[in-house]
């Protein structure tokens, strides 16, 4: 089982975040450690991408000027690296709330579609049954939109 953190746009009703809700995984990222800069890119996490940048730029530069040994910069970049594969799945958290999609709810599932399918479950359950307007409920004893009872 993996951990899923889901993410719905913020309104004003609970029923009304549901059809913008998604899952992500949470826990170590391989491709971020991999491919670092592009899983950034993908992403869309631009202020991640030019702290990245920046740092590499500022190693190229020491490393250009001799103030910086090859293979220390090197380990430098390597422990970006390993920082994006191990915090990279954060960052994303952080930039969905700032999107105005916050976190609502922690899932153990298999898949994220699976998860999805859990919080709707959750939060079907948990919303008010609300009767379309014009329309009563059954326990006043009207059947459809006629306001008289039947006998």
């Amino acid at each position: 089982m993996k951990l899923f953190t889901i993410h719905a746009p913020i309104g004003p009703a609970v029923l009304a975040g549901l059809e913008g809700a998604r899952a992500a995984r949470t826990g170590f990222s391989f491709a971020a450690l991999v491919f670092g800069p592009l899983w950034l890119l993908v992403r869309g996490l631009w202020l991640a991408l030019v702290g990245y940048v920046l740092l590499a730029a500022l190693v190229a530069g020491l490393v250009g000027y001799g103030w910086l040994r090859p293979g220390a910069a090197l380990a430098l970049l390597a422990l970006a690296e390993l920082y994006l594969g191990v915090e990279g799945r954060a960052l994303a958290v952080v930039a969905r709330a700032r999107a105005r999609r916050p976190l609502v709810d922690v899932i153990y599932a298999r898949s994220a579609l699976e998860a999805e399918k859990l919080y709707f479950e959750r939060a079907l359950a948990a919303a008010p049954a609300v009767a379309p307007r014009g329309v009563a409920r059954a326990e006043e004893g009207v059947i459809g939109s006629f306001p008289e009872a039947i006998r």
